[in-house]
């Protein structure tokens, strides 16, 4: 089989895969081109990308950049404006046919089917040293792995141990697989059981670097970190604990954001501090990252109110606001900004402040090293242990917050109700504008002390959305479930 077959697998369940041919097709001869170890190894250099705007339009976080008046009252929603209304009876009825495909499903099973599993098909069969062999296997099952786990958390349930053998998730994509019969979407609990599985076989492989060749290829510290995450929505904390701890024991470096502000002048004239996070890939925290620019997205204000007063995401990331500074009234701040408020509502019909960062370089789709401490700080949460939860907290919060406003939460913070606060507002720092907080928040949905109704105040309107709503199952896109009539939508739709 040629391997760019591999590719046509990955597009009947994604329908939109990156070429990869002049690699993965056979010469005149008959010869396979991927036939040594360093021609493989050219697979694994790619370039992630994390699209989380839908995402975040559900959790809560950010709306899209245009006028919303318009937008909620118009009859015949997009896809956008039902996100936007958290419209559940749309959700059911209209998604689905308005979901003509998804770039984030095409990119999770375009890595899968042209990055991981085109080497582990033809890895046994290369020529090379055995060692150099282990790990391209090693980090092609870890890819496999987390853009499987990826995919789980848009478009299933929350994982939930009572009903994992019966609830429906997605298909999962192996290098053996028949391209000629349509792959089977499985229960959560044979896709999760299956990405511990690709994980451990990494780990026992025991070849992965501690420092990779770069932030976009696996490490050891990422391996253990996808593991660590994949128990957490399994609800095996205690494993997940132990997961998030090896991975720390690789890399446990936290930027320090202080370090990272920059002074500037913005488009008014008026000097202002910026947070710009980089340089590109070689941000020590990052276990693996891609680079994504974050702009044109309205920031809610529950979104700045999860944030702790002092962190430099908040108060220093480029934002029309900071952009606007001392544009209007530079002699008075209050004034400005009521006129660049005024602005916004003139062009959105909210006053709200906008992400305009084209300097930064965030980690949409990656892990880092702060992850692990939130995990541990949940966990230890759950035990009981506060003071070592908060303890945890604090080695992120100490490299986030402005020194002129940080204040330990050890020894401050003694019940489980203040800790979770805590935990949550901690956790919004690092997963804003990423993905995480979607996968986070919808993980949350099914733990009694955590799951909260989120509530949308727009326009005269209140809009809400329940732990229980489907609202957090994202329908599979329509161009994948034409070509695969196994695939089912995993909430009810009419």
């Amino acid at each position: 089989m040629k391997l760019k077959n591999i590719a046509y697998l990955a597009i009947a369940c994604s329908a939109a895969l990156s070429s990869c041919e002049s690699f993965t097709d056979v010469d005149q001869k008959g010869m396979n081109l991927l036939s040594k170890t360093s021609d493989l190894e050219l697979l694994l250099n790619a370039h992630y990308y994390g699209e989380w705007e839908d995402l975040a339009i559900i959790c809560g976080d950010n709306l899209s950049l245009e006028y919303l008046p318009q937008s909620i009252e118009e009859p015949n929603k997009n896809f956008t404006q039902i996100l936007l209304a958290w419209d559940e009876n749309d959700h059911a009825t209209r998604l689905p046919a308005l979901s003509t495909n998804d770039d984030f499903y095409a990119d999770c099973f375009s890595y899968i089917g042209t990055v991981a599993n085109p080497v582990l098909m033809q890895i046994d069969e290369a020529t090379g040293p055995e060692d150099h062999k282990n790990r391209l296997r090693a980090e092609a099952l870890t890819i496999r792995a987390y853009f499987q786990y990826l995919a789980a958390q848009k478009y299933a349930a929350a994982y939930d141990p009572a009903t994992a053998e019966t609830e429906r998730c997605i298909p999962y994509l192996f290098e053996t697989q028949d391209i000629q019969i349509p792959t089977e979407q499985l229960t959560q609990k044979q896709v999760y059981t299956n990405i511990l599985a690709d994980l451990d076989r990494a780990i026992d492989l025991d070849c992965l670097p501690v420092v990779a060749l770069n932030r976009e290829r696996v490490c050891k510290s990422f391996v253990y970190a996808v593991k660590a995450h994949v128990l957490m929505s399994m609800g095996d904390q205690a494993e997940a604990e132990k997961a998030a701890n090896k991975a720390l024991e690789f890399g446990s470096t936290i930027t320090d954001y202080k370090n990272l502000i920059v002074s500037k002048v913005n488009r008014g004239g008026t000097p202002i501090e910026v947070l710009v996070l980089g340089p590109k890939l070689q941000m020590e925290e990052d276990y693996f990252t891609n680079n994504t620019q974050c702009n044109g997205m309205l920031i809610t204000p529950y979104n700045d109110s999860m944030f702790e007063p002092g962190h430099y995401r908040k108060d220093n990331l480029s934002t029309g606001y900071l952009s606007s500074k001392g544009s209007y009234v530079p002699d008075d701040p209050q004034k400005d900004l009521e006129a660049i408020k005024d602005k916004y509502v003139q062009y959105y019909g909210v006053p709200y402040n906008s992400l305009s960062d084209l300097d930064s370089q965030h980690n949409t789709c990656g892990i880092k090293s702060s992850h692990m401490y939130m995990i541990l700080a949940e966990c230890a949460i759950d035990r009981g242990a506060i003071n070592e939860a908060m303890e945890y907290l604090d080695k992120v919060r100490v490299c986030r917050i402005n020194p002129d406003v940080y204040q330990p939460l050890q020894g401050r913070v003694t019940t489980k109700d203040e800790a979770i606060k805590y935990l949550k507002k901690s956790c919004h720092g690092e997963y804003a504008y990423t993905m995480w907080n979607f996968f986070t928040r919808k993980r949350w949905t099914i733990k009694a002390d955590y799951k909260e109704t989120l509530t949308r105040e727009l326009l005269g309107k209140t809009y809400t959305i329940t732990p229980e709503s489907p609202l957090w199952i994202f329908p599979f896109p329509r161009n994948v479930m034409e070509m695969n009539p196994n695939i089912q939508h995993n909430y009810p739709t009419k």
